[in-house]
């Protein structure tokens, strides 16, 4: 059992210290690739409204509004988050 002394060097916080790096970038990739995912998205189902038939302004338009839903930022207001900048 660990003495109070060898609990109170730090240990556990410079652990934890060094896996935040590779938890951030993680955490980045992760989110590019959703993003690069939505966009790909948005894109076919423009596309797919375009050769239904639809005019391409109106598959622009509801392709816009389509594209908000997935916006992470359009959903952080409405949990008390004003901005991420």
């Amino acid at each position: 059992m660990p003495t109070k002394e060898a609990r109170a060097d730090g240990a556990p916080f410079v652990a934890f210290a060094a896996m935040v790096p590779g938890l951030a970038m993680r955490l980045g990739v992760g989110v590019l690739r959703l993003k690069a995912k939505r966009r790909a998205g948005v894109r076919r189902f423009r596309r797919a409204l375009v050769r239904g038939g639809m005019r391409p302004q109106h598959a622009n338009q509801l392709a816009a509004e389509y594209e908000l839903i997935g916006r992470l930022r359009t959903y952080l207001p409405s949990i008390g988050l004003r901005s991420l900048r």
